[in-house]
């Protein structure tokens, strides 16, 4: 395995000294909440229906109350339409009261804000190397929190003893025997109820023997704490001009995971879950942001396979179709091919978000069709229900997830809960068509899905008869697991390729997107996110190193691997930032499902296209070799451009990735120094067209802390690294020989290379 990389004494990658007073204070807090309540009180661990108690809805309102309110949802409806109007989302949906729905469940709003805001969240650096890109809770902060935490721990004291005012919930994270985590939320105050509400709906009861232990993870959360803590005024104006009356505070080595000032579940789901892949990522494994499903499907050959479907991308690019839409009956491909409905056949979907990669503790021995093989890594979902993006749902498209999230007619779902969903105050019924804040959520029954799937027996076939649900992967009975990556690209990315270990890790580094609304930014506007995850805790570095290890001894295992990446956004743009262009087109979600149904099957028909240096999907087979469906006239890159503009344009997008456009561009993945060497291959990288970019490739080749911008600079930090080997610095030499550059500078002779 790749060893966890742990910062120099000074280096760029530690963090800043630890202030003694804040550390007492932090410890003091932690040691309060894994205390939590006194068996029996109120607060601790209510039951649903006391939660639902305490809900502040619409309907249950006086006359005048409720008048009230719409006027201020007629306010905030035409602040809405303005943000949209200018590519924004909006800050809220409705105001803050619940609205019961026709089904019995209930819907929330936002009202402290409608996304995760990785920019607000910042990390205690104790003893692990930092984030490249996150930020630093700074010994200024310590100080001046060592305060606040003083005033919080002796609020939590008074209310842990008086049993009242903290909601405790207990709760588990996964479900694999020996590889869950115990986690435990502390939320202050029952303004607002859907963060213990949604958040247990989404985690699994914790089993009482667990649930009296002390947890592996906390998450506390105070809401209105500027209000609620007896803190004096100086101290709110010193906290206002340092811009921290919102913050997500995580020290991971403590399992602590703090929310100060905010109400969107999405932040609470994903305190606990940041917590549980630091602690998966310190044993050598990994947690990544990607679907998983099990994929029980005959070949065109008639061979029988299970298969791990593990997709990795950002929100709303695609990896919640391909999990929850694929179908392997009726569908458009089987159509094509005339396939018969298939009984033992089946899609199993278990997680939308967060999936851990365990080291098993003992290693598993398997014997399938004389075959021997080891298994050394568990594959687990971690949550129980999907929290997941309806907009646009409706029943004539996609009737599965609609009948999943609102029931039928003759049975309707009592326990839907929604977040940020307008609402029809007329029939009170959602509104899935208009997104103003553009993050609507639904807690996705993971059973009602399962069950309007027709799956409900795919993992009892899959397993003969040992499991019959879950959201882990049965390893000793999968045949092969198919590692994929959803990006949005406009240009030169084709639907489908198959990729190398090495390549498919260089597209999760690359982390190509374009905003949806599930983050702040502008709508439609590409940019990237490394391993498509911005709440990656330690040096991102170790992601990329990590999973390489764990294919490879996955692969040592025996266990049978491949590796795709789907573009789902369309090809042929003028340029990659915007969607248009005479000869673009949006890839549509159908030809991504047939094209994730024929790799099931083994019937897409692939082509290596050198300039791209991968296999690419250019039609579907049936069982006799005839390709029915042909992608190469109309889904092609390399027939929508002339062949020099697609060479270029190729290039281009090749030097984006490794140098990026400046020293501040988030694109380049040289600056990634800590990767392993092998992970690149130099015939892939283009040619330095500067002074920057050379020094960043010799940065990385170097392993020092960071990429630096000059020769100079890198020369005076070397020491940080290690020479790269000769055949590394042969070819370093070629490729500086090729530039032209000419760089008169003596620090080249230093770092291997000779002058031109």
């Amino acid at each position: 395995m790749s060893p966890q990389i742990r910062p120099k004494p000074g280096s760029s990658l530690a963090g800043p000294t630890n202030v003694s007073v804040f550390v007492k204070e932090l410890d003091r807090l932690v040691a309060l909440a894994r205390k939590g309540h006194k068996p029996g009180a109120t607060f601790n661990n209510p039951s649903q229906e006391w939660l639902i108690s305490q809900m502040n809805v619409l309907q249950d309102l006086p006359e005048g109350e409720q008048q009230g309110l719409l006027s201020e949802a007629s306010q905030i409806d035409k602040e809405a339409a303005e943000a949209n109007a200018a590519g924004r989302a909006a800050g809220r949906a409705w105001p803050g009261v619940v609205v019961r729905l026709d089904t019995g469940g209930y819907a929330f709003f936002s009202q402290l804000g409608v996304v995760r805001r990785p920019d607000l969240t910042q990390y205690f650096i104790d003893g692990f190397a930092k984030n490249r890109d996150g930020v630093v809770f700074s010994s200024e902060s310590q100080t001046l929190f060592a305060e606040v935490f003083g005033y919080i721990n002796s609020y939590m004291e008074e209310k842990l003893a008086s049993g009242d005012t903290i909601v405790q919930s207990d709760r588990q994270v996964g479900d694999a025997p020996g590889r869950s985590f115990h986690a435990r939320q502390m939320l202050f105050g029952t303004r607002y109820m859907q963060i213990p509400m949604m958040w247990r709906q989404l985690t699994f009861p914790a089993p009482d023997e667990i649930a009296k232990q002390e947890p592996d993870i906390l998450e506390v959360s105070l809401p209105h704490w500027m209000e609620d803590l007896a803190m004096p005024e100086d101290l709110k104006k010193r906290l206002r001009d340092a811009g921290l009356t919102q913050l997500v505070f995580k020290a991971p080595t403590l399992g602590l995971s703090l929310h100060l000032g905010f109400d969107y579940v999405g932040e609470h789901k994903m305190g606990p879950l940041s917590i549980a892949m630091y602690k998966v990522k310190e044993v050598d494994g990994l947690a990544i942001q990607a679907a998983l499903s099990m994929a029980r499907a005959k070949t065109l050959a008639g061979e029988t396979k299970n298969t791990a479907l593990i997709t990795v991308g950002p929100s709303l690019h695609g990896k919640s179709t391909l999990t929850i839409m694929l179908e392997l009956a009726n569908s458009e491909f089987a159509k094509k091919l005339n396939l018969k409905t298939d009984a033992d056949e089946g899609v199993y979907p278990m997680n939308d978000d967060i999936v851990l990669l365990q080291p098993l503790k003992d290693p598993v021995k398997v014997s399938k069709g004389g075959k021997q093989s080891t298994l050394y890594y568990g594959i687990d979902g971690t949550e129980n229900n999907l929290y997941a993006m309806p907009f646009g749902l409706n029943h004539a498209e996609d009737p599965i997830t609609f009948e999943s999230v609102r029931g039928t007619q003759q049975d309707p779902n009592s326990e839907e809960t929604l977040e940020n969903v307008p609402v029809d105050l007329d029939s009170w019924t959602p509104n899935f068509l208009s997104n103003p804040v553009r993050n609507m959520r639904v807690t996705l029954s993971r059973t009602r899905l399962v069950a309007r799937k027709g799956a409900n027996d795919i993992l009892e076939k899959i397993t003969n008869g040992r499991e019959t649900e879950g959201v882990h992967v049965p390893i000793e009975d999968t045949d092969q697991v198919f590692w994929q990556a959803v990006m949005r690209q406009n240009t030169v990315v084709p639907p489908l390729r198959r990729l190398s270990a090495e390549q498919y890790i260089r597209i999760l580094m690359y982390g190509e997107a374009v905003q949806m609304g599930a983050a702040i930014g502008v709508i439609g506007r590409p940019y990237v996110e490394y391993f498509s995850d911005p709440f990656i805790i330690g040096l991102e570095d170790q992601n990329a190193n990590n999973l390489y290890a764990i294919v490879k001894k996955i692969e040592d295992g025996g266990l049978h691997q491949q590796y795709f990446v789907f573009n789902t956004g369309g090809v042929g743009a003028d340029n990659n930032d915007e969607a248009i262009g005479a000869k673009y087109k949006k890839i549509p979600r159908e030809l991504t499902l047939m094209l994730q149904e024929a790799l099931l099957r083994d019937a897409v028909k692939f082509e290596w296209e050198p300039l791209l240096g991968s296999d690419i999907a250019v039609g579907i087979v049936d069982e006799s070799g005839k390709e029915v469906v042909d992608l190469r006239s109309e889904w092609l890159p390399t027939n929508i451009y002339s062949a020099d503009d697609y060479s270029q344009r190729i290039t281009e997008l090749s030097r984006r990735r490794f140098y990026g456009e400046s020293s501040e561009d988030k694109a380049g993945i040289l600056r990634y120094t800590k990767v392993l060497n092998g992970l690149y291959d130099l015939t892939d990288i283009p040619v330095p067209n500067n002074e920057r970019e050379l020094t960043w490739l010799l940065s990385f080749y170097w392993n020092v802390d960071q990429a630096y911008d000059t020769l100079a600079d890198l020369d005076a930090h070397k020491t940080e690294g290690s020479a790269p080997s000769a055949a590394e610095t042969q070819t370093l030499q070629d490729m500086y020989g090729k530039s032209g550059l000419g760089l008169p500078c003596a620090a080249l002779a230093s770092l291997g290379l000779k002058a031109s």
